[in-house]
């Protein structure tokens, strides 16, 4: 396993030190700044400001995102100084770290065999190495994600004390949430899994466990955006634009809407979160909005959502695009970058139909099996409610490919034995 990390830690280091990213837009200038600004002891203050603009422009305590990343770099930098390039080395290391984690969820949910199958995709996935320079939380997520999806699995994995693994599972979720909203989805996960395993009666106590230790995480970032902001926020504000983005006339099933969310008192949403008032004053009012559009218009709903589950689940190529943020020049060479661009489409679509291509074989009734089906519904319905983009499937890499090596193993089995001719009973008891 240490061959098998050290290999994909190269590759994703590799790909950092070769390509040139800079945090100049989006969600990545905006963790820059306000870890910046953590790092700098000024709390967690959004600047809205680009990368190589000297003081803050507005400089104001905010809530638009959540808190775990900016927090994780903030310590990174407090130790080993401001710098881009620190931040996305982290990523690399954050990303490699996630293939143990694969690798034990693999064991648990099937054989050792699909255990090393499964880590060793991951490891060399193309795409997943292809996001690891642009400053998003996905790498810290995704690690965060997959070890609270082990535990579930693995009763064992703490020493076998029956409160235990609830309780750090509920943990991990409360710091996925900290990181993405998307980690909302681990503790509806867990309870079908539950119940699917055990029942309601044997179920409850690490339900109960699972969602206090959760609440206990997520409890002082709530009180602090109570105090600070005013406002009852369970972890960001930017939950309410999403909405908003998913459930409007111009929605589009994307981020990418026909015209942006309508300003509110006046305040243009790019706006939004200059000062904490008007930041929580959209927040309400995109949330309500959203609801009223919402149960209000059931036939478009249905609509948007077809659209949402396209977007999430269509190739993440345009990876491109915000790997070359701060350079107009193609990654070496034009014709490089259509090769990257064909590859990370196919090897993307490649993963994704070996997942879903091999369920016959790998989906029974096996509460860890369907583990696996039930983290891609949850995850598929959360951003049903919300609104999707390719890089919203990147944290869903790890499970497409232990279902993959879960699958193409019991497939080779069930080869082998009908070319041995043994009785069709020991196929079906795969």
């Amino acid at each position: 396993m240490t061959a098998l990390v050290s290999f994909g830690l190269a590759l994703r280091l590799g790909w950092v030190l070769y390509t040139q990213t800079q945090p100049l837009g989006g969600d990545p200038s905006w963790y820059y700044n306000v870890a910046t600004n953590i790092a700098r002891g000024h709390g967690f203050v959004a600047d809205h400001r680009t990368l190589f603009e000297g003081d803050p422009i507005i400089g104001e305590p905010t809530a638009a995102w959540p808190p775990a990343y900016s927090y994780v770099l903030a310590a990174l930098w407090t130790v080993f100084g401001i710098s881009v390039t620190a931040a996305k080395l982290l990523n690399a290391v954050l990303a490699a770290a996630t293939i143990p984690f694969v690798y034990l969820l693999a064991r648990a949910v099937f054989d050792k065999r699909a255990a090393w199958i499964a880590a060793a995709v991951f490891a060399t996935f193309p795409n997943a190495i292809a996001w690891t320079p642009v400053l998003f939380p996905e790498q810290l997520f995704t690690l965060v994600f997959v070890a609270a999806l082990w535990l579930l699995v693995d009763t064992d994995a703490l020493g076998g004390v029956r409160w235990r693994a609830p309780v750090v599972f509920g943990v991990l979720a409360g710091i996925a949430t900290l990181t993405r909203g998307e980690g909302a989805v681990l503790l509806p996960i867990a309870i079908v899994f539950w119940l699917a395993r055990s029942g309601w009666r044997s179920a409850l106590p690490p339900i109960v466990l699972a969602v206090i230790a959760s609440v206990v995480v997520i409890a002082p970032w709530t009180i602090r955006n109570k105090v600070v902001m005013h406002a009852a926020i369970p972890v960001a504000t930017n939950s309410g634009i999403a909405l908003r983005i998913g459930h409007s006339p111009q929605s589009t099933g994307t981020t990418e809407v026909t015209n942006p969310p309508e300003p509110v008192d006046g305040v243009p949403v790019w706006e939004q979160a200059y000062h904490p008032d008007t930041e929580v004053r959209s927040y309400q009012a995109y949330t309500r909005r959203s609801i009223s559009y919402a149960l209000t218009h059931f036939h478009r709903e249905v609509d948007l959502s077809r659209y949402k589950v396209y977007h999430l689940y269509r190739s993440d190529a345009w990876v491109i695009e915000w790997v070359k943020l701060g350079t107009a020049a193609p990654i070496h060479s034009e014709s490089l970058e259509n090769a990257l661009w064909r590859m990370f489409e196919v090897s993307y679509y490649v993963l994704l139909f070996a997942a879903v291509g091999s369920a016959p074989f790998w989906l029974r009734r096996d509460p860890k099996r369907l583990l696996l089906a039930i983290t891609v519904l949850m995850w598929t319905l959360f951003h049903i409610v919300f609104s999707a983009e390719p890089r919203y499937h990147v944290p869903l890499f790890p499970i497409f490919a232990v279902a993959a090596a879960g699958g193409f193993g019991i497939a080779f089995d069930a080869i082998v034995r009908r070319t041995r001719r043994e009785p069709p009973s020991a196929i079906a008891r795969l």
